[in-house]
């Protein structure tokens, strides 16, 4: 039971970070019904793809690391967390339109965002192998999030979304810490 609700934690966390970048390509411009879908697919394969990444990379240091992997993981988490947080309220829309119709902007867009969910992957990898279902969600998830990030940048352009979404990850994150740490002996 738990497993599942550190799957929906961590896929709306990432997810949450999707539709931020996708909201700031929303505002920058309308985009057509195939952009939307080929900005959402980069998106879930970008997100997807990092966060297995690092939950492999961290479960192969965790061997290695000993009893030090678990410090590692918490820290880690927490400070994505904060950095979630810190980032949603520091949020200036002249800083953050992307034209996501360009496919070399929605790649780099795409991957910046990606970096968090491979943070996030290694921190949680440092702590337990990461299964099939934690991706089906992260990619599910994340289609929803950035298709409706995209089409709510269109249409309201507030962004109090984004600094919700933000700070909604971030504690989401800081939850995931706080649980892990009070499940720990169930994970060694």
């Amino acid at each position: 039971m738990i497993e599942y609700l550190y799957i929906i934690i961590i896929a709306l966390s990432i997810g949450l970070v999707a539709f931020n970048a996708a909201f700031w390509g929303g505002i920058y411009k309308c985009l057509c019904v195939s952009e939307v879908f080929m900005a959402a697919i980069a998106f879930l394969i970008f997100q997807a793809g990092f966060f297995w990444l690092g939950s492999w990379s961290g479960n192969s240091f965790a061997h290695s690391m000993g009893w030090l992997a678990i410090p590692f993981a918490e820290t880690i988490i927490l400070l994505i967390g904060v950095k979630l947080i810190y980032s949603a309220f520091r949020a200036r829309p002249e800083q953050k339109s992307y034209d996501l119709s360009r496919y070399g902007e929605l790649v780099a867009v795409s991957f910046a965002s990606s970096l968090n969910a491979f943070v996030i992957g290694l921190g949680y990898g440092l702590l337990r192998p990461v299964s099939g279902e934690y991706i089906a969600a992260i990619t599910v998830i994340t289609a929803i999030l950035s298709v409706a990030g995209m089409y709510m940048g269109k249409r309201n352009g507030r962004i109090i979304y984004t600094t919700f979404a933000g700070l909604a990850a971030g504690l989401l994150l800081i939850l995931l810490a706080v649980l892990l740490a009070l499940h720990l002996n169930e994970m060694l």
